[in-house]
């Protein structure tokens, strides 16, 4: 008898003890199916996940969670894990799933293909789906951006009490400055954090949204965000006096960040979701990424949304994204440092 999804009596007191509750799923009785879990908001991968069964038949059961809660529920089941495949949002978060033995290598000449190597884990456990600048904006009616060059020139004098940021303790920024270290060294990525904090305008926020009305409200007239939430209200509202100004590194090089997906070390449907992930790097699922989404494509023969498009080229930072989930701790440790709330 088929053992159903979530079904095992350890793992159901698990859950209650954790007092979780997950999204709907749906349990597929063919055989022809994979079980996901996704660190991506449902109304976000419900439309791409129903596009990939109609192409392929193959339905996918998935689950919405966030942090360590399923990480820990697929290490206390181990070998009798249901879960096929898990999306993360963060290449840091990716890192952590492979540290904890979540993972397991895969070989796939697709991916290769549609994937660059920085985008994609060395060892092939995890591969990026969708890409995303953390960048700053500006007020467009306040703020000339010839005087907005690289990282250190947003800890210049003239920008005391003008700079907002989202917090320290969110993932993204552990991210960023984990790569900023990768890049510059432990030393200088703190002079240059020490500077931002110098000019913050208001204590640290805790999402980015908030960090974007901040500069409509006149509480700052810089700030640093993921590309995608400039983009969405941007579908909503075009005539945002916001602007997205590509700032990165002494040569122009951009700090980026993935959403990216594996297989599960001891997935039962190993070729459904080694299937779901090539399916995710094609055109039409790397499109449905960009407009669903308003990520940018790691597929370079897919173009981002024309939102994205108007913002104009980058130059993207090539050093491998694992380094966010390698140097977590001491972006961490560096951002306590200089009093980074």
């Amino acid at each position: 008898m088929k053992k159903q999804f979530f079904c095992s009596i350890k793992l159901t007191l698990f859950l209650l003890l954790a007092n979780i509750s997950f999204a709907t799923y749906i349990y597929a009785d063919d055989g022809n199916y994979v079980n996901l879990v996704s660190a991506r908001q449902e109304y976000l991968i419900k439309p791409i996940l129903e596009e990939f069964t109609k192409d392929t038949g193959i339905k996918v059961n998935y689950t919405i969670s966030f942090g360590n809660i399923m990480v820990n529920m697929i290490k206390l089941e181990a070998e009798d894990s249901e879960i096929d495949a898990y999306i993360a949002n963060d290449a840091g978060d990716l890192y952590n799933l492979q540290q904890n033995g979540i993972l397991q290598p895969i070989r796939s000449e697709i991916l290769e293909r549609n994937i660059p190597s920085h985008l994609r884990d060395p060892s092939k456990q995890w591969y990026g789906i969708s890409m995303r600048v953390r960048s700053l904006v500006y007020n467009s009616k306040t703020v000339n951006p010839i005087l907005l060059k690289d990282y250190e020139s947003i800890g210049e004098p003239r920008w005391k009490n003008k700079l907002s940021l989202r917090t320290s303790k969110k993932v993204y920024n552990k991210s960023m400055v984990a790569m900023m270290i990768a890049h510059y060294g432990y030393e200088k990525t703190k002079k240059i954090l020490t500077s931002w904090v110098n000019n913050l305008s208001i204590k640290p926020l805790n999402d980015d949204i908030k960090v974007i009305k901040s500069i409509l409200e006149n509480k700052a007239e810089i700030g640093i965000v993921n590309s995608y939430y400039l983009a969405k209200l941007l579908k909503d509202i075009p005539n945002l006096p916001i602007k997205m100004a590509f700032l990165g590194d002494e040569n122009g090089r951009v700090h980026i960040n993935i959403s990216g997906i594996g297989v599960t070390r001891y997935a039962k449907r190993k070729q459904n979701a080694i299937k779901l992930i090539e399916w995710l790097s094609s055109k039409k699922g790397q499109q449905l990424f960009a407009n669903i989404n308003m990520e940018y494509p790691v597929n370079k023969r897919v173009k981002a949304h024309k939102i994205l498009q108007d913002w104009g080229k980058f130059k993207q930072m090539k050093i491998n994204v694992k380094k966010a989930g390698e140097l977590r701790r001491e972006a961490i440790r560096l951002m306590k440092e200089v009093s980074y709330e």
